[in-house]
């Protein structure tokens, strides 16, 4: 949920004239990491319910809509409404053929948000430090996820970074981001 509300407060804190800025992710601007990360509640939603998912991934701007913030509000409301332990418990077969719980995939969830959490910051002017007990953890699940995800190209290569940097820069620099912000 922590990783969630931190979305949320970058989301809400974007300067109405920063959605078009430009993202670490390539080709990406702002609008489109939070459409991304919306769609990714989305899926979350639909997993949970027990429903198909889309064969393709949406268009993120659509997704994202005219105003992110209530687009956001409205998904996570439904999405974690459907959170429910049943649905929890809920086996599932994820895209490379591991089958598992939706709680336990969930548990794999928060580095993608800490990563585009960073990124809507760094697009939208804003800077963000993750809470330690939260960043740590993700830090540990991203080393087990990042080869896998280079692999198919959904993550780039991993930057190098100095002696010394602390978890944070540690989970950036695995998924391609340069901590620095440069």
């Amino acid at each position: 949920m922590r990783a969630l509300d931190g979305f949320e407060a970058v989301l809400a804190a974007t300067p109405p004239d920063r959605w078009l800025s430009p993202s670490p992710c390539e080709g990406w601007c702002a609008i489109d990491v939070a459409g991304h990360v919306i769609a990714g509640l989305l899926v979350v939603e639909m997993r949970a319910a027990g429903r198909p998912l889309p064969r393709d991934d949406p268009d993120w701007r659509e997704v994202a809509g005219e105003d992110p913030v209530a687009s956001w509000r409205e998904v996570r409301g439904r999405m974690t409404a459907e959170l429910v332990p049943d649905a929890l418990a809920r086996r599932i077969r994820l895209g490379d053929g591991v089958e598992m719980t939706v709680r336990e995939w969930l548990e794999h969830y928060p580095p993608e948000l800490l990563v585009h959490t960073w990124d809507l910051a760094q697009a939208t002017g804003q800077s963000v430090v993750f809470e330690a007990d939260l960043v740590g953890p993700a830090l540990e699940t991203a080393r087990r996820m990042a080869p896998g995800g280079r692999e198919r190209g959904m993550v780039g290569p991993e930057r190098r970074l100095p002696r010394g940097a602390d978890d944070q820069a540690r989970l950036l620099a695995l998924f391609g981001r340069d901590p620095s912000g440069g």
